[in-house]
């Protein structure tokens, strides 16, 4: 098991990355805004763990996560490799228990509704279809994981699975790999 939670470990990720397409070409556009959203979260992350914020923080850098993993799988970029488990764990406070309950709930209906709103884009004939088939496939296998870690009362591990596996979609968006069939106001496009 990994644990990817903390700002300086993901800062050490995205140190290691090395780009793997070529400038201008149209997949380093889809590099360049993965990378983009996995600092913008790890930045949000930061922020959120210095004002104690740490439901926020942990959710911040479970979804960058997510979206670094996805982009090391589509090949974006080499100096990473997508692990075969995480270990969500993170100590918040009792003091912010009624922030992680809401928090998780929401997310696996974010993640749920995320679920249903795509499908593949490419013709199943494609590469890219079975590529499209193995991103989602990670959403659902985060929202199984979250909804077992919520269901024996370890919130701070499923709400990582569910902004994990949110990250994974939204950058499969992004890739083109689905056409969003449902809530489109939920994606980062």
């Amino acid at each position: 098991m990994t644990s990817p939670f903390s700002g300086d470990a993901l800062e050490a990720a995205l140190d290691e990355i090395v780009p793997a397409v070529p400038e201008g070409s149209a997949l380093a556009r889809v590099e360049a805004c993965v990378l983009r959203m996995a600092e913008s979260y790890l930045s949000d992350g930061r922020v959120f763990a210095a004002r104690g914020d740490l439901v926020n923080a942990h959710a911040s850098f479970a979804y960058a996560s997510g979206w670094l993993d996805a982009g090391a799988y589509l090949g974006l970029y080499g100096g990473r490799t997508v692990p075969p488990s995480y270990d969500f764990a993170a100590h918040i406070p009792p003091s912010l228990a009624g922030h992680l309950e809401e928090k998780t709930a929401r997310y696996e209906r974010l993640l749920s509704q995320a679920l249903s709103s795509v499908e593949p884009a490419p013709d199943a004939e494609t590469p890219m279809f079975s590529a499209a088939c193995r991103v989602r496939a990670a959403g659902r296998a985060a929202l199984t994981d979250g909804q077992g870690h919520a269901g024996c009362g370890r919130l701070a591990e499923a709400l990582g699975w569910y902004s994990y596996g949110y990250g994974w979609l939204d950058a499969g968006v992004q890739a083109g790999l689905f056409a969003i069939t449902g809530s489109r106001e939920i994606f980062t496009v």
